[in-house]
């Protein structure tokens, strides 16, 4: 009864334990390959094929996996050898070495061999548990499922391409290229037997920190596939004079800024996915600038921004965001919205050129004045010297604020933001009346990637296309947006040094050594420094600054970014042939009035800027502004003022108010008594030649 009862108590725990063996067991997957799909992540790789955006943080190999016909045969030998003698042999699970182990462990009184058989490892792999002796068992009986339902050749492979190594490494793809920088199929027979032993214990035998432990540990493991009959007397011979020599990866291109902006455009699928982006020249790039920004450090200079485009396809080959300190490094500086200044300019004056100016045009330069909100800015240059009567050609080559103002009156404010717009400017989302004349002068935030595809465009002689990242990308309708001459023009203004000679002087920074399109800007308070230019191959910008605004030590676009633009184009010239920049046949060389030459557009003739020659134009009021009464202040005192500026000294002005003169007065102005509704308001005078001069007219409210 006894005996009955213990039979049936053991059956019962036996049942029992089988149940939590069972219940442990994991659905399988329907092919080991799944189990790496399932995890994949999209690799990209470089116009070359270069990876970039290795990380060695996934937990499965994705990408640098091998068949089991591309592993070097000997090497599939040795890892047998050396992991599961019995592969070929067993069901999954070798109970023979696990007894052996079994006895060996107690024998030393510690755990001296696993026993654990290849399948058995893939299981772990797959299915991660606790270390434990029930974790062992049902591991076995995991291994066994496996086996009937995968090959030898898979799980083989699986294992080979997955074996975890030191630093996040898997597989002996990975390994190789960790520890010795070469595939497996280039590895010696030391270097294979290298891996066999790594691969037990990839902390504690690392070779660049225990090089002496690991070479000693390598030798044993030669000297055993030697009496196994893995490797032959002669080769045995020759990986046991030879040493171990480590070769360290080189550091991975970093790109994570352009990755994240291509993660946008292209689909992500786990498959490999080529990118436009030149590897080589992304670090080249990337060490100028950081040199350059060490070198700007004490002038108050924290962040970076560099693209390269290929001006014939509008490829991004080079897109740099560096910072000195953690604090912005994770903003990407190509993306991020700041003040183009000056650098903006160029597309100002391509359009008044479009509108039917010339690159002689004459306008004033001098001290200029205009409503900027509610009150009265004074516009000056950036050196406050003022020329006189300067061409269109000297205007923008000496990036001249008070010419650029009178340019923009003449296209109109909001034909130029709709031209801004039209090149893809989309962060311009106020209305002219916001930004105003001050448009001229880049107060609009833009991201550098905006502004140097509209230098892309210029470069392409006025057709404006994508900028790509990656073959795959569709490619966009290209448009052209300006006539071939006016671009080509602007081309040959911002690449002439006698153009800029007034403000950056005969040997200015800005005058390279092949001909190339450059202009600079700087922001109000020193915030933003950009050098934009473009040669015959490629189109480049750089933005200097900080991200968090603070201001610069007056670190200007000629001071911080041309010297880095300049020594991006020194890199890029390197690159295949020079050439001048391309000049349109439609220009064509003509004296002007002066008895000077200049380029014009056939059907352009020389004519002076129209309807400002004088600079008569309203101060006060504001375009749409609204005025209140206050009932509370008596009506005689109900009073705004008008005001003008350009009126000749000592001539008098006639107001007109909703087309009726309401009064005349000085240069100090006009006081109208409010009365409510819509109202109009402009004034007329007379120069000094007797020619009547009229500004514009403005609508304004009163309530």
């Amino acid at each position: 009864m006894k005996i009955k009862i213990a039979v049936a108590a053991v059956m019962a725990a036996a049942s029992v334990f089988a149940g939590l063996v069972v219940s442990e067991l994991r659905e399988l997957p329907p092919s080991l390959a799944q189990v790496e799909t399932d995890a994949a992540m999209t690799q990209f790789l470089d116009r070359n094929g270069e990876p970039l955006n290795y990380s060695y943080r996934s937990f499965w190999n994705v990408h640098d996996k091998l068949p089991l016909h591309a592993v070097p045969e000997q090497l599939q030998k040795m890892f047998i050898a050396s992991e599961d003698k019995r592969f070929y042999a067993h069901g999954g699970t070798d109970w023979r070495a696990r007894a052996s182990a079994l006895f060996q462990n107690i024998r030393a009184r510690k755990v001296v061999r696993g026993a654990s058989t290849l399948t058995e490892q893939v299981v772990r792999m797959i299915y991660p548990r606790p270390r434990t002796y029930f974790s062992k068992l049902v591991e076995g009986v995991e291994a066994m499922r496996f086996e009937r339902r995968y090959s030898k050749a898979d799980i083989l492979e699986f294992y080979l391409n997955q074996v975890p190594y030191a630093s996040n490494r898997r597989g002996i793809v990975q390994a190789s290229k960790y520890y010795f920088s070469k595939t497996p199929d280039r590895l010696s027979i030391r270097e294979m037997a290298a891996l066999t032993v790594l691969v037990r214990a990839p902390t504690s035998y690392d070779p660049y920190r225990y090089p002496e432990r690991t070479d000693r540990l390598v030798s044993r493991q030669l000297d055993k596939f030697k009496d196994a009959g893995v490797i032959t007397q002669k080769e045995y011979d020759a990986a046991s004079e030879e040493l171990l020599r480590l070769s360290p990866p080189s550091l991975r291109t970093s790109a994570e800024d352009f990755l994240a902006y291509v993660k946008t455009v292209v689909p992500l699928d786990g498959r490999a996915r080529r990118t436009t982006l030149d590897a080589y020249l992304q670090q080249k790039i990337k060490r100028l600038a950081r040199s350059r920004l060490k070198n700007l450090s004490l002038r108050g200079v924290n962040d970076v921004a560099v693209l390269v485009l290929e001006r014939r396809t509008g490829d991004v080959l080079a897109w740099v965001s560096e910072s000195l300190d953690g604090k912005t490094a994770a903003f990407d500086a190509v993306t991020a919205l700041r003040q183009p200044a000056s650098a903006q300019k160029p597309l100002l004056y391509a359009l008044a050129l479009s509108k039917g100016l010339s690159a002689a045009t004459k306008i004033k330069d001098a001290p200029f004045s205009a409503v900027v909100g509610n009150g009265v800015h004074r516009f000056h240059n950036y050196s406050n010297v003022y020329y006189g009567e300067v061409t269109l050609r000297e205007a923008l080559g000496n990036s001249l604020n008070i010419p650029a103002l009178k340019v923009i009156n003449f296209t109109g404010v909001s034909d130029y933001l709709s031209f801004l717009k039209r090149l893809g400017f989309s962060h311009l989302d106020k209305d002219a009346q916001y930004y105003r004349e001050g448009l001229a002068l880049g107060n609009a935030e833009v991201s550098l990637l905006e502004l140097t595809r509209a230098y892309l465009m210029l470069a392409n002689m006025g057709v404006l296309k994508d900028v790509r990242v990656s073959p795959s990308q569709p490619k966009g309708e290209e448009i052209r947006v300006l006539p071939e001459s006016v671009a080509s023009l602007i081309g040959n203004i911002l690449s002439d040094p006698n153009a800029r000679r007034l403000e950056f002087g005969e040997d200015s920074i800005l005058n390279f050594p092949v001909q190339t399109a450059v202009k600079t800007g700087t922001s109000t308070g020193y915030r933003d420094a950009w050098a934009m230019g473009y040669s015959s191959e490629f189109v480049a910008g750089v933005w200097m600054g900080n991200l968090s605004y603070r201001p610069t030590d007056e670190v200007t676009g000629a001071l911080g970014p041309a010297l880095l633009l300049r020594s991006v184009f020194g890199e890029l010239n390197k690159r295949g042939d020079t050439a001048p920049l391309f000049l349109s046949p439609d220009l064509e060389v003509r004296r002007t009035s002066e008895g000077t030459t200049e380029l014009f557009a056939v059907d352009v003739r020389e004519k002076p800027l129209p309807d400002l020659r004088e600079g008569f134009f309203l101060l006060t009021p504001e375009e749409g502004i609204s005025l209140a009464i206050d009932p509370r202040v008596p009506k005689e005192f109900q009073r705004y003022l008008f005001r003008a500026e350009g009126c000749p000294k000592g001539a008098k002005m006639t107001w007109i108010v909703d087309g009726k003169e309401a009064g005349e007065s000085g240069e100090e102005g006009f006081y109208w008594p409010l009365s409510r509704g819509e109202h109009t308001v402009s004034a007329k005078t007379s120069a000094l030649d007797g020619t009547e001069l009229q500004t514009g007219e403005r609508t304004f409210f009163v309530r």
